[in-house]
């Protein structure tokens, strides 16, 4: 990812694979490393009151992978927050 990603992914949560597209960026914090950044549904989906606060992954289309916290909810672009390692 190095320090900035723009474009499809998948946002995957229990059985649901949600196509989204994604601005995901990182940062040094602390001595380590921070990432987040915003998710939007390619579809209006009904999904993000439901997953508000609750943890999913994200999978870019070059099989990269990371956990993520729905920081947001409504039918637009939501923040999330990246946990452990960003997708690279």
């Amino acid at each position: 990812m190095e320090n900035f990603y723009r474009g499809p992914a998948t946002l995957l949560t229990g059985a649901a694979e949600v196509p989204v597209s994604v601005a995901l960026y990182t940062e040094a914090v602390g001595g380590g490393l921070s990432w987040s950044g915003t998710v939007k549904p390619e579809e209006a989906q009904p999904l993000w009151t439901e997953l508000e606060g609750d943890s999913a992954r994200l999978l870019l289309p070059d099989g990269r992978e990371g956990r993520v916290t729905v920081l947001g909810s409504g039918f637009g672009p939501v923040e999330v927050s990246g946990e452990g390692p960003p997708p690279a």
